[in-house]
Formats: C-alpha cells, structure tokens, sequence
C-alpha cells in the first residue's frame, strides 16, 4: 500500500474579496535628498492584504520548491473558481506559473461583497483529487489518497469560522463522492484544511477560537486555526507554517565575515538564517540535546546558532564523515548576505560550522558544501565514526584504558549461560529460570568491575573458597577447605608476606604502606564477601564463624536459613533498621496490597541479601508483621513478669474491677 502524506500535495486557497483591497504597510523610500530644495515628498504607498498575502504564498512555495525539487512535495494556487495551473506535472511546479495565475487574476477592489472563498474550497478539494505523476505510478487499488488545503482568508467573527467549517464539510463530502465514480480522480482518504485569518493592521480581533489546535471534523477531515496581522506577521506566519508542514529547521550561520558595500577596504560580520530538513539536526546521533536553540525576533519557530569557521576547498579528500545531506535554501535569498554565502558556495568553497555545547566546548557540528550547482549541509559525525573499527572493552571515556576484569567477566557469562528447557520431569519441583537467577545473584553479589578495586580477586590463594561459596551447595568437606584457606591467610600475615592487586604497591602516607594496614584492607573485603554469602546455609555460617574467631571480632546474628522463624527474624530486624518514614510507606503498602507470594503460594526470599530499601510485604503462614512484632515482645515480657490481666489486644474488652465484682457476690450470697 501507497500512502501519501499530506503534504505531498498542497493547495492554496486565496481570498479575493473586499477586505483584501484594504491597505496595510506603507512601503518605505526616500528620494527627498535628491530631489533638491523645494523638492515636494511624494505621496505614501501602501501596500494591500491581497499584495501581502501574494508575497508570503509566494515565499512559501519557494522554500518548498528549493528543497524539494524533484516533484516530492507539489503546490497549487486558486483564487475562486479558477487557477490552479494545468496539473500536478513538475513543469508546472515553479515561480512563473504561480505567478501567471495570480497576474491573470489581478486585485481585488473594494466594490464586491463576495469573496468566492466557497468555490475556491471546492475548486482545491477537485485539484487534490487529481493524481500526481508519482500517484499514476501505484496501483490505484493499493494507493491513500492525502492533501492539505490552505485557506487565506478574513472572517468576521467566530460564527462566520463555524460556517465555512460546515461547508468546507459538505464540499469535501461532494468530491468525493463524484471522484470515486469518475475514472482517473482519487478521493481523499484524509485531508487537512488549515485556515489563516489575517487582517490589517489595527483591526479588531473577532476570532475566540482556539489557535494552533488540529480539531478532528470527521474520519477524513481536521482542520487548524491560525490568525495573523496583514503584514510582516502573515510573511511570518507562513514561513512557520512552511516549517511545521514538511518538517524543516532552521539554522542560523553567525560571525561571516564580509566587506562593507560602502567601504571595501574593511569587513563586518553578518548572520545569514538558512532553512532545511529538520533531519539535519536530530542526525546529530546523540548530541541534539548539546545544539543550541533560540527564537528570532518576531519569528514564531526556533532556530540553531552554528559559527562559521575557516573556508576549504570542496575536493572530495576533504570531506568528514557525515550522517547525512540535505539541501539548503536562505531565509531572505534577495538580500546582500545571503547571496554573497550562496556565490562563495557556488564557487568549489565548503565551510566548517561549529556548535557551541552547554558545557562550553566546541565541537564542528555541520558542514556547508556544493553539489551539482546545488549547496548542501552536511550533518558531521561528532562522535566515532561507523567506519573506524569498534572501540575495545577495555577503553573508557575519552580514550582512556581501564583495568577491567574483562576474564572474570567472560567466565562469568560462560558459567552462566541458559538452554532450552523440554518441561518438568519427574520429582522436578524448582523451575530452571529460578534456579539460574538465584545462581546468577550470588555470583553477583560482590562482583568488583575493576583489578585496582579488589584485592581478594586478584589473589590466587582465595580463588578456591570463592568458589565454594558461591556454589549451589557447600559440603563439609567444602567447610574445611575454606578454614584451611582462611588460617594460610593468617599465616601470610604473619609471615609479613606481600600482597597482590592494587595494595602491593601503595605507600602513601606513613600509615597507608604498612602490611599490617594491607592486611586490615584485605580481611575487610573478605569478611564483606563471607557475610554476604553466609545466609544460604548453616555451613556457609561455619566459615563466617570461623573467619570472625580467628580476627577476634563478635560474631553477627545467626539468622536461619529455612523456616518462618527465621524469615520473621530477618524480617524484624530490617523493620526495626527503618526510618520513621520507611516504616510509615511500609505498613501502608501492607494495608493496601497484603502479603506478596511467589507463583508457588510462597514467599521468595533470598537469604543473607542486605536490607531492601523499599518497603517489603510478607506472608508467613497468614501472619503479618504486626503479629510476628507483638508474639515476640509477648514471648520476652513473660521470661521477666506476669502480664497484666488488664492488658488486652486490640478489639479485645477487659473487665475491671473483678475484685470488687466478687466480694459483692459472696455478700449477696451471704444474705
């Protein structure tokens, strides 16, 4: 299927009533100092809405036409019944056939009371359901038929926008219906109308409607809103409609260095505003967020500062690599400036653009060049190029070699590397998935990216308890493998031999040197990682155990390593390490979503991982936390005192007074 955008085909809709013979900017010329003394001024001439409104369609259709010149994007005008041209045929597509049309059709006078705004609606919907050259090549049966339909006009007032809405509505339903039962016409599967309300200058603004805001009138219908002062504000407001439409950017070249036309021996600076495919800056390849944007005075769109540099030649040797090219033309391409960059181009020069970034570098961002006779610009690659080889591993930021444990790492996907799984077999109770995590996750839990941030990693003496310990299981042979390792690094210590890894070498300060200091670092990071692994079992305690004897350092609490009492334990003591507002977010998230299970009906729970630092929920044989809290302050208070028989849970009614209550019942019964 063909889909065509919208803006593959564009019709412009003039009104030619008698608001548009209004006048509204005086044109400015001085000959007073030529004419002499007694020279009388001439009379002001003002331009009028219809002469404004010609010059700003007409730059529109320039643009478009200078960027797309191979008949990608097509453009008609129409004023009432008639105009248009002959076609959508690219011989057609260009200033003098414009031109023609709007000459033949002359200017408006202020004597007529019809604008003819309907039959030029209707005569632009017949022309976009013409098909374009490029349309005549699709098969009409796999072909979206879209256009979009301008419509230059001034309305009275809201109620006036709401009737040509309605009939712009019924004409669109008309052509439709007589294109698909005519051979040779396509009906338009949507189509944007886009109305322009200008007026001059001083006038009333009636329109309340809302302004820049595609509404949906139908399936195939939508319609924007846009109001501008007849003027340098509709030349304006065309040039930003001309950048939404096709989807252009605008960028400003700063600091060209030019000779004065009054005086050649000296030169200025000048900006000149180009505009292109708005492609040319988000190609960037991440660095758009680095281009400065800023809004030109009396301009509705935005546009990037980029700085001339020094000229080159235009040899193909010279040229960067780039991420992409796209054709260029000037804002003002009747002004002094921007015809001396266009000859300068022209003639075999290419020059470098560079972009200011936030963080006050400068890097060269585009390039302006020449192709053919047309002038390009070039999106430079800021980064590395695609056709360089691949940067290593072991390089970082800028260049710079770092000390990864790139082997580690390779034996740590190796390890850890998944198959397909056929199904459960037979007494398979643990799926595969949950299996290879929690492998996955203690091979991971102290895991240091670099040789210089480890010492235990690097020594090969420790390899084989690292080993151990991370294994699924740790036998008792495993045990007394990992306090053999353990009593050879004391001995080491002892022994005053050296380390390996980055403490070997450091002697900074007096303290930073000494072995007994290499040593304290090293057992730091061995107790760090024996802890972090000693909540899998009973034996992988053991070694903690023994570790934190023979360093001469208190024992942690021994948490459990199956049941709900040593889950509820580990549990408490995280909920009691809370602040005030962890606990608070906690037993709110235990009020609203209750107890979080695995798909078993269980809690997942991975032993010996350090505290969560969002709230956890539980579920624990149907006891929350609350209740494992209060068993255990019940279970303490009766080791030391009897509980008050007054003290009850809440929800719970205590009777008072029962003494009393029972020496009035043995004197009743006495009586």
């Amino acid at each position: 299927m063909a889909l065509f955008p919208s803006s593959h085909k564009t019709v412009f809709v003039l009104d030619h009533g008698p608001y548009f013979a209004l006048p509204c900017t005086q044109v400015e010329f001085d000959v007073g100092r030529r004419g002499g003394p007694g020279f009388i001024p001439l009379a002001s001439i003002s331009k009028s809405v219809w002469t404004v409104a010609v010059e700003a369609v007409a730059e529109y259709c320039r643009i478009v036409w200078d960027i797309f010149p191979r008949g990608e994007r097509l453009i008609r005008v129409v004023v009432g019944d008639g105009g248009g041209g002959e076609g959508w045929e690219e011989q057609e597509q260009n200033m003098n056939s414009v031109m023609e049309v709007l000459a033949t059709v002359g200017r408006p006078t202020g004597d007529g009371r019809d604008s003819s705004i309907l039959e030029g609606v209707g005569r632009g919907f017949e022309l976009l359901c013409e098909p374009s050259p490029r349309q005549m090549k699709v098969a009409e049966e796999t072909l979206v038929n879209r256009g979009r339909l301008v419509v230059v006009t001034t309305l009275e007032g809201d109620s006036q926008h709401q009737q040509l809405l309605r009939a712009v509505e019924q004409q669109l339903a008309v052509v439709n219906k007589h294109a698909a039962s005519t051979a040779g016409l396509l009906p338009l599967a949507e189509c944007e109308v886009v109305v322009v309300h200008t007026q001059p200058q001083g006038g009333e603004a009636r329109l309340r409607g809302e302004l820049d805001t595609m509404v949906k009138l139908s399936p195939t219908l939508a319609t924007t809103l846009y109001t501008a002062v007849a003027g340098p504000a509709l030349a304006s407001k065309l040039l930003y409609l001309c950048l939404k439409h096709y989807s252009l950017a605008s960028t400003t070249v700063t600091g060209i260095p030019m000779k004065e036309e009054q005086n050649a021996s000296s030169s200025a600076n000048y900006d000149v505003e180009l505009f292109h495919l708005g492609e040319s800056h988000v190609k960037l390849l991440g660095d758009v967020s680095d281009l400065t944007l800023s809004r030109r005075e009396g301009c509705e769109y935005m546009t990037a500062t980029l700085k001339w540099c020094t000229p080159r030649g235009s040899a193909g040797v010279e040229l960067h690599h780039t991420s992409g090219a796209y054709r260029i033309t000037p804002t003002e391409v009747n002004s002094r400036q921007s015809s001396c960059l266009t000859n300068f181009l022209l003639s075999g020069r290419s020059v470098m653009l560079e972009m200011q970034k936030k963080s006050s570098n400068k890097t060269m961002s585009h390039m302006l060049t020449s192709h053919g006779g047309e002038i390009f610009i070039h999106t430079l690659c800021s980064s590395r190029s695609t056709l360089e080889d691949p940067p290593s591993i072991s390089e970082g930021p800028g260049g710079r070699v770092t000390d990864y444990r790139i082997p580690d790492l390779a034996h740590l996907m190796r390890t850890h590397r998944v198959a397909p799984w056929p199904g459960p077999g037979m007494g398979e109770t643990i799926i595969p998935t949950t299996r290879a995590k929690q492998l996955l996750d203690r091979a991971t839990k102290v895991f240091p990216i670099t040789i210089s941030s480890t010492t235990i990693f690097n020594m090969s003496v420790v390899a084989p308890m690292i080993s151990l310990l991370q294994g699924e299981t740790l036998t008792e042979e495993g045990v007394a493998e990992c306090q053999k390792i353990i009593y050879s690094l004391i001995s080491m210590e002892t022994k005053g031999e050296t380390l390996p890894g980055p403490l070997a070498g450091t002697n900074t300060g007096k303290k930073g040197g000494r072995k007994d200091e290499q040593f304290r670092l090293m057992f730091t990071e061995l107790e760090k990682f024996v802890l972090s692994h000693s909540g899998f079992s009973s034996r992988h305690y053991q070694v903690l155990e023994c570790l934190m004897q023979v360093r001469n350092k208190p024992l942690p609490v021994k948490r459990e390593a199956e049941g709900e009492a040593g889950l509820a334990s580990r549990e408490l003591e995280r909920y009691q390490a809370m602040t005030e507002r962890e606990r608070l977010d906690f037993n709110m998230s235990e009020a609203r979503g209750g107890a979080a299970v695995g798909k078993e009906g269980a809690r997942i729970e991975h032993i010996g991982a350090p505290a969560a630092k969002k709230a956890r929920l539980l579920g624990l044989g149907g006891k929350n936390l609350l209740e494992i809290y209060m068993e255990r302050l019940q279970r303490e208070a009766s080791k030391k005192h009897v509980e008050f028989a007054g003290r009850r849970n809440l929800g719970e009614v205590a009777k008072l007074y029962i003494k009393m209550e029972k020496e009035n019942m043995v004197k009743e019964e006495g009586v």
